[in-house]
């Protein structure tokens, strides 16, 4: 068994190897590959995102009232019966089942593994030094994501489509066993009145959360802005098959995100220590707003600009790291232990509930008006982003030394 004081290091090995989607650079190709257009694409990264809507709450509140670690080994598990889904079906169907068993693993891991950092120091009386313990899982998530896009589209072209998430399947099955080895934080479990059901339990701490007004902006901030983000990072592949940029491309483009993650996720505590939330999340405004107007002008200029414009959506789809990284560290310092993963299921559930909107919009936007008014129709989020930002502004939410 790996005791406490090590155990953060190991969970990063984990998150670096959770992340490591060898078939993320292109996964539009293997959607093809497997029978299922671009518009339907969109549909089913929608779809999967509803998914983890509906089962944020409740895998957040079973990681209160019962394990962390538990909780965190049925999202790996999820995560490789998804891939083997993909590996041995084809169409639609298919491709939908492994998404939405993916759904279940995003739901049992998003919220909970944060939550389980922050108990681990907590155990030790290291709480405050969780935003830079955040940045750095993040950061080594980040760099199994960016070792994956790298070598993903080559992986695709020498071993194939299969053999190439049979590598993800691969590192999932050596992050769950490190997973098994990890203690538990049994003190952080809830106890519930026996005269209270558990519904009415969960209810009562979510609706808690979102009367809270540092708590509740902290969460609708990251949602809107993430799901514009989110539409530069997938719009990154629209660009590039619509500009007819090689196929090689593809994993370098994506590394790149996931270099740029890296970057913004190793600077993330520093950036909140230095300048604050405030300006941060203002400088983070006007960077989708400059990446929005590039995307949106790319396909009609010449490749050299092409790639300049990539370069800035790639900046800007990467930036939704800080964003998250400020608002986690921010809402873990206001809420209790026992109820930590219910509501940070809850700040992801809102993370979900956007992207997916954002997801399912962009099937008809892209068959319909093509990449660049796609782009153009995306910049109405920029209103709700920038009233977000102001609620923040207006609170003056500090980082608690």
């Amino acid at each position: 068994m790996i005791n406490i004081k090590n155990a953060p290091r190991y969970l990063y090995a984990i998150n670096a190897l959770q992340n490591m989607l060898f078939c993320l650079p292109i996964l539009m190709l293997f959607y093809q590959y497997k029978g299922v257009s671009q518009g339907d694409f969109f549909l089913i990264q929608g779809l999967s995102l509803a998914a983890v809507f509906f089962l944020e709450i409740p895998s957040g509140y079973i990681a209160d009232i019962f394990s962390r670690k538990t909780s965190l080994i049925c999202g790996l598990l999820g995560w490789i019966f998804g891939y083997l889904c993909w590996i041995f079906g084809n169409g639609f169907t298919f491709i939908l089942l492994g998404e939405l068993i993916f759904a279940v693993g995003i739901s049992f891991i998003s919220g909970t593994l944060d939550a389980y950092l922050y108990d681990l120091l907590k155990r030790r009386n290291k709480q405050k030094l969780y935003h830079k313990k955040l940045s750095k899982l993040t950061t080594f998530g980040n760099l199994g994501l960016f070792f994956s896009t790298l070598t993903g589209a080559f992986l695709y072209q020498f071993l194939g489509p299969n053999q190439t998430i049979f590598l993800s399947v691969a590192a999932l099955i050596i992050a769950t066993l490190i997973m098994v080895l990890l203690p538990d934080v049994p003190e952080a479990k809830r106890k519930v009145e026996k005269q209270k059901s558990k519904l009415k339990d969960i209810i009562e701490i979510s609706t808690i959360a979102l009367k809270n007004k540092e708590i509740k902006w902290l969460m609708i901030f990251p949602a809107i802005y993430g799901s514009l983000t989110l539409t530069l990072m997938w719009g990154l592949q629209s660009v590039m098959i619509e500009t007819k940029i090689p196929v090689f491309m593809f994993s370098i483009i994506l590394s790149l995100n996931a270099f740029m993650r890296i970057f913004w996720s190793m600077c993330a505590g520093k950036i909140l220590e230095k300048i604050g939330l405030n300006k941060s999340v203002f400088c983070l405004c006007f960077l989708v707003l400059i990446s929005l107007t590039s995307a949106a002008i790319s396909v009609n200029l010449p490749i050299y600009w092409v790639y300049i414009c990539l370069g800035l959506m790639i900046l800007s789809s990467s930036s939704r790291v800080l964003a998250s990284v400020a608002t986690v560290t921010l809402v873990n310092h206001r809420i209790q232990s026992d109820e930590r993963a219910t509501v940070l299921s809850v700040k992801s559930m809102i993370d979900r509930i956007c992207s997916c909107f954002a997801m399912l919009a962009l099937k008809p936007l892209f068959d319909s008006f093509g990449v660049s008014l796609t782009f153009v129709i995306s910049g109405a989020l920029i209103i709700p982003i920038l009233i977000s930002a102001i609620q923040l502004t207006k609170l003056q939410i500090q980082l608690k030394s």
